[in-house]
């Protein structure tokens, strides 16, 4: 199989990541935070290592302000219903995927307002755009840094800069580029990252960035290992956020998925076969690519064929692993024009090869250019 959903999660793993949770679950086995063990107390170094590989890696100053969680899902609905009450304003981007939307809507449905920052032609959302949405009532300001339906990305710096401006709060999806772009999230105020895409660790787990000084209300609550007398979740960070038994095996294979992408140079190499494969696919007829491939994201309008159908085709036949249809995010299709059908989304990988892309992209040809459509 030629694996190019890297977007969805990435595979293979480094072989170190899978090493090192058969060897946590096999050599540990404790839970970090529950006991004074020795299981509990190397469970806990473990926890506390990743962190601190996280904070260096987003130039974050207290690794503690970084809470675990088991996707960026759970870590955007965490910071969005910690923050948005009855009353306040949410904004969100035209190119958020359903885990901003969602629970952006819910906060409405709860009295909240929530407004649209409109993007480009190229499904970028502009500082200007960001500006010109904002009201005296805004509360949070949720932008993704890169479309996981275009791969388009985002200045998050200047978004930010003209957020705190205005006096309003940050929250910036990373999904589609923790590990993958150099991210500086020291002036952030919430930056919502999963484990198991560009980070290379296991499915199950992600994490939450949340500013010192920034108080949510928990999503969750629970045990944590701290303050156990109280019937409130403690104040103190992570513990706040992080109610029950973390996923600690994960855990220990995203710090060494953490440790893999800090050696460098997988941004420019993925977004020269992106690049390579948006060439080819754009010279086949009736494909059409979507956006600017800013990340490791190759997304195709077919014009006559069925994205969903042509990516079964391409696995059946072909051996080719690529993801076709809405890919969770209905309002950057909007925005693209290309809701009617979605698109056909390739993502390369730290493994894929120039001949992978080559492959795929005889692949489409053969598939598009078969009678069946």
């Amino acid at each position: 199989m030629i694996y190019l959903d890297n977007a969805a999660t990435s595979y293979p793993k480094p072989p170190e990541v899978t090493r090192a949770m058969a060897s946590f679950a096999e050599d540990c086995g404790g839970n970090p935070g529950r006991g004074g063990h020795s299981a509990s107390r190397r469970a806990a170094e473990t926890v506390f290592a990743c962190r601190e590989e996280l904070a260096e890696l987003f130039n974050i100053e207290n690794c503690e302000r970084i809470v675990f969680t088991k996707n960026a899902t759970e870590a955007v609905n965490t910071a969005i219903n910690g923050l948005v009450d009855e009353g306040s304003e949410i904004l969100i981007s035209a190119m958020e995927h359903n885990a901003v939307l969602r629970p952006a809507v819910a906060r409405e449905a709860a009295g909240a307002s929530l407004r649209v920052i409109p993007a480009d032609s190229d499904g970028r959302i502009t500082p200007e755009a960001v500006e010109a949405a904002i009201t005296p009532k805004t509360r949070l300001v949720c932008v993704v840094h890169a479309s996981n339906v275009t791969g388009t990305l985002n200045d998050i710096a200047a978004i930010n800069e003209v957020v705190h401006s205005r006096g309003a709060l940050t929250l910036f999806d990373a999904a589609q580029t923790a590990g993958l772009v150099p991210i500086d999230a020291s002036d952030f105020d919430l930056l919502a990252f999963p484990g198991h895409k560009s980070l290379y660790g296991p499915q199950g787990t992600g994490g939450l960035y949340v500013r010192e000084g920034l108080m949510l209300s928990p999503l969750t609550c629970g045990g944590t290992g701290s303050a156990s007398e109280s019937p409130f979740m403690p104040e103190r960070m992570p513990d706040r956020l992080e109610a029950g038994p973390l996923n600690a095996v994960g855990i220990a294979g995203l710090l060494e998925g953490v440790r893999f992408v800090k050696r460098g140079g997988l941004l420019e190499r993925e977004r020269e076969l992106a690049r390579r494969l948006a060439e080819k696919a754009g010279d086949i007829g009736g494909a059409e690519v979507v956006g600017d491939n800013g990340v490791n994201v190759v997304s195709v309008k077919l014009k006559y064929a069925d994205c969903v159908e042509a990516a079964a085709r391409l696995d059946a036949e072909h051996g080719i692993a690529a993801r076709g249809g809405l890919h969770c995010a209905p309002m950057a299709h909007r925005s693209m024009g290309t809701i009617g059908g979605g698109t056909l989304r390739f993502s390369v990988g730290a493994f894929t090869t120039p001949e992978d892309v080559d492959a795929a992209a005889s692949a489409l040809e053969a598939v598009l250019k078969s009678s069946a459509f």
